[in-house]
C-alpha cells in the first residue's frame, strides 16, 4: 500500500513541476492571482502524500509538526530568495500556510481512512 502512496507523490509532484513550469512561461502567477492558492494546496498535498509514503507513524502529533516544518520552511525559503513581496505579504503568507495545511489535512484524511484505518 505505501508503493501506491509513494506513486500518488511522484504523480502530485510532477504535475506540481509542470505546472511550475508553465506558470513561470505564461505569467500565470500575475493573470491569475488565485492560482498561487491552488498551487500551495497541490504543494502541500503532494508533500504530505510523500510523508505518509515514507513515516511509518500513525501520531497525528508527529505528522503535524514535521508538516509544519515543511510548509513554514518553504515560506521561509520564498523570503530568502527575495521573492516579490505584496503590500498584503503577512496575508498572503497566512493563506499560503493555510493552503499547505489544508492541502496536508486532505492527505492526512484520506491515509486515516485507507492506510491507517484498523488503527
Amino acid at each position: 500500500m505505501r508503493r501506491i502512496w509513494l506513486l500518488a507523490a511522484l504523480v502530485l509532484s510532477g504535475l506540481l513541476a509542470y505546472l511550475q513550469y508553465w506558470a513561470l512561461a505564461d505569467l500565470l502567477y500575475w493573470y491569475y492571482p488565485w492560482f498561487d492558492t491552488f498551487m500551495h494546496f497541490l504543494g502541500g498535498l503532494a508533500v504530505a502524500t510523500f510523508g505518509i509514503a515514507i513515516l511509518d507513524t500513525r501520531r497525528v502529533l508527529v505528522f503535524v509538526t514535521i508538516m509544519l516544518m515543511v510548509a513554514v520552511g518553504w515560506e521561509l525559503f520564498e523570503l530568502g530568495i527575495n521573492q516579490d513581496r505584496e503590500t498584503n505579504f503577512v496575508f498572503d503568507t497566512s493563506l499560503d500556510l493555510l493552503m499547505d495545511a489544508l492541502g496536508m489535512s486532505v492527505a492526512y484524511v484520506i491515509a486515516r481512512y485507507t492506510l491507517w484505518r484498523s488503527a
